[in-house]
């Protein structure tokens, strides 16, 4: 049978350990999610949660069942977020390891960025290719065919794929040197090689 928040409330304010456990296999994960949104980092998320147990047991026998178990949660789970970035700012070390996470994260959210904006360059300069070009370009580059397989399935010759995929990477290159930064076409220019 499962029991409401409200019945685990007042078995919990009882002393009750299985209605304890009950509460916190029921809300554990978000708890867990909604301290990672604010502290980024797993152990700290964890850490707080498990002071938030710890906390919610200590209270106990002040709880209102009437009153939302979930909303007693939060509100301590806020509180014990803010303690632990208060604490923080204190300590040196773990404010070191914390700033070491948000540039790890602001790096990797930069280098997507740049990945899209190649991908979009990219996507741009093959489309402005001539139509065969663009075929063997997409069959060689893309698809990983070699230049036989190419040939064959488009029923020209090898020397033909060959100046075609030529004829791809020089509009492909011209292309990026009109519509990129120099630093970002020569970076693109380099990943075509």
């Amino acid at each position: 049978m499962i029991l409401t928040d409200i019945e685990l409330c007042e078995r919990i304010k009882r002393g009750d350990i299985d209605a304890y456990r009950q509460i916190y296999d029921r809300y554990h994960s978000q708890l867990y999610y909604y301290a990672l949104r604010f502290l980024k980092m797993p152990e700290l998320a964890e850490d707080v949660i498990h002071d938030v147990f710890l906390k919610l047991w200590e209270i106990r026998e002040q709880l209102k069942p009437e009153y939302s178990i979930v909303g007693y949660l939060y509100k301590i789970s806020r509180n014990q977020v803010f303690k632990l970035i208060k604490k923080i700012s204190v300590e040196t070390e773990l404010r070191h390891k914390v700033i070491g996470i948000i540039e790890e994260q602001c790096i990797e959210a930069e280098a997507n960025l740049q990945w899209n904006e190649y991908a979009q360059l990219l996507g741009g300069a093959i489309d402005q290719l001539p139509p065969q070009c663009k075929k063997v370009f997409n069959l060689c580059r893309q698809e990983g065919k070699t230049y036989d397989e190419a040939a064959l399935i488009l029923g020209i010759s090898k020397h033909t794929v060959k100046e075609h995929m030529m004829a791809a990477m020089k509009n492909i290159k011209n292309y990026f040197r009109q519509n990129a930064d120099i630093v970002f076409s020569l970076l693109l220019i380099e990943l075509l090689k």
